[in-house]
């Protein structure tokens, strides 16, 4: 039998961890979830929780960090080769609602965390994680937009948010996976309406982290 090495079993034993606390964070919130659930669920110890994290609070701040990152990579690639306007909200809509349906555990998680209260997360590095998805939709829908405010991307990047809001929470309260095919293409027309409309916009609250 060919020996683990420590670094192998510890890198293995801290994914276990993670994996088990994104299932219970998904189905219960943070809130709710305790460390003793946590390593119930991972068939480990409390002290191996300790170790590689020193709380349940480190746990979760790591954890949406590294889901985050992954979500944002995927996103920013998809996002990528848009040409227009329309492209970039209508791959934006379905990179939500494939990522509810391919990958449902994590996307509870973190549509959870976007898109319903904060359960006494740590709000400034939570914050801090989560800006990155907006800014990386912002940012590719300005590159392909010509002779539109700032504050009017801002609010069609709101109003596309908001459009694709009611589809979340139907994941995320009835577990429903499957949505019209023709929604991100409605969706995306709505919004690039908002673009070219001549109707007044109204600027949103800063939402960033706060000090």
């Amino acid at each position: 039998m060919a020996r683990v090495e420590p670094a192998q079993r510890n890198s293995g034993t801290r994914e276990v961890i993670f994996e088990a606390a994104e299932r219970l964070f998904a189905e219960r919130g943070f809130a709710d979830t305790s460390v003793r659930d946590i390593v119930g669920e991972a068939e480990t110890s409390a002290p191996s929780l300790y170790h590689f994290f020193g709380s349940k609070e480190n746990l979760v701040v790591e954890l949406i960090a590294d889901r985050h990152e992954a979500y944002c990579e995927e996103l920013e690639g998809e996002l990528a080769s848009a040409k227009t306007a329309f492209e970039v909200c209508q791959r934006f809509v379905k990179f939500v609602l494939t990522s509810m349906s391919t990958k449902p555990v994590t996307a509870k998680f973190l549509l959870g965390i976007m898109f319903g209260p904060q359960q006494d997360l740590p709000e400034k590095a939570v914050g801090e994680t989560l800006a990155r998805s907006p800014e990386i939709l912002q940012a590719r829908m300005s590159e392909v937009t010509e002779g539109v405010s700032a504050s009017r991307l801002v609010f069609a990047r709101m109003m596309l948010v908001g459009m694709v809001t009611p589809a979340v929470l139907m994941f995320l309260t009835a577990g429903i996976r499957t949505f019209s095919p023709k929604l991100p293409g409605c969706i995306a027309h709505r919004v690039v309406d908002m673009l070219n409309d001549s109707h007044p916009i109204c600027a949103w609250p800063d939402l960033g982290p706060r000090p």
